[in-house]
């Protein structure tokens, strides 16, 4: 049986920030920069590195139009968002210490859902007890950045060395037309007004967690609703001190069902207008929330977690 959660069913919850530990910058902007060994930030990792997305967030606080959460045993289920099943933080890490045997601690551990990380207070947990077992081992998360000013303290202090944040857009009308509807303490708004709260929110999250870990940027792109401020959405983003910017074409679903892809052609026009402090990032599959493995050496598609 699967269970299709209604985007963004459940509202974020708020968190401790004491018992933490501290870690160096190590993600200046500089000459001496280089991308992290991290298959989604890096193209040359793409294919070499393994990670594992650890499903241990169901709850988000957005409604994407263009995101459809379904947790199911269906293995032919893609994309973000979707997985074949919830861990609670002990499993989450039982599994990834099985899977960092297997593929070594190179590997890059992840949370990019089903829901938003930073809507979870399993995220943190997990997190945690990730690192009592494995401090060294490179952690990765992906957010709406909606909470990401008041957890970006607890996330630097857990070390997490990557981070994405997925912006549609730098004005209200464009990102209101891609994530229609936010939650914010309890309360959802609507529209351009809850549009205006979430650029707010991840200008000043990507501010606060600056110099502490490698930014990424990750763009839907819908031609006719948002493509058109793709060189905006990259500005900023290197203006904030972003380190990589990924375009992902729009996959037709959920509300934006009727619309359609961005061609080949389309896409290349976007990557020429990336400026030159940001590194473009094209090899994108727009995994599920449970993928497991190396890009490209996996079964069918993303090879999910219980698969490995």
């Amino acid at each position: 049986m699967s269970t299709t959660y209604a985007t963004g069913s459940a509202c974020g919850i708020s968190a401790a920030q004491d018992g933490l530990r501290t870690i160096p910058c190590t993600a200046r902007r500089d000459a001496a920069f280089s991308l992290p060994q991290h298959p989604c930030f890096n193209e040359a990792a793409h294919g070499r590195i393994a990670r594992i997305h650890v499903p241990v967030a169901p709850r988000c606080n957005l409604a994407c139009a263009y995101c459809e959460r379904i947790i199911s045993p269906q293995h032919d289920l893609s994309g973000p968002g979707s997985a074949s099943g919830i861990l609670s933080p002990e499993q989450g890490l039982e599994r990834t210490l099985r899977f960092l045997d297997q593929y070594g601690e190179q590997a890059i551990v992840g949370i990019a859902g089903p829901g938003d990380p930073l809507a979870n207070e399993e995220t943190f947990t997990f997190l945690e007890l990730l690192n009592r077992e494995v401090p060294h081992v490179a952690t990765c998360l992906c957010t709406n950045g909606l909470a990401l000013p008041e957890h970006a303290d607890r996330l630097i202090h857990l070390g997490v060395r990557t981070l994405t944040v997925t912006m549609n857009g730098v004005t209200p009308e464009t990102v209101a037309a891609m994530q229609p509807r936010v939650c914010d303490s309890g309360t959802w708004l609507h529209g351009e007004e809850a549009a205006r709260l979430l650029i707010a929110r991840q200008i000043a999250g990507l501010k606060a967690v600056a110099g502490y870990m490698t930014l990424k940027v990750n763009m839907v792109v819908a031609p006719e609703v948002n493509m058109h401020e793709a060189e905006a959405v990259m500005r900023t983003a290197d203006g904030l001190g972003v380190q990589v910017f990924n375009p992902m074409p729009l996959i037709p679903r959920h509300a934006l069902a009727h619309r359609r892809k961005p061609t080949r052609d389309e896409l290349h026009e976007v990557y020429a207008k990336c400026p030159p402090g940001l590194a473009l990032f094209r090899k994108c599959k727009q995994c599920r929330a449970d993928a497991a493995g190396i890009h490209g050496k996996e079964s069918f598609g993303c090879q999910t977690i219980d698969q490995v």
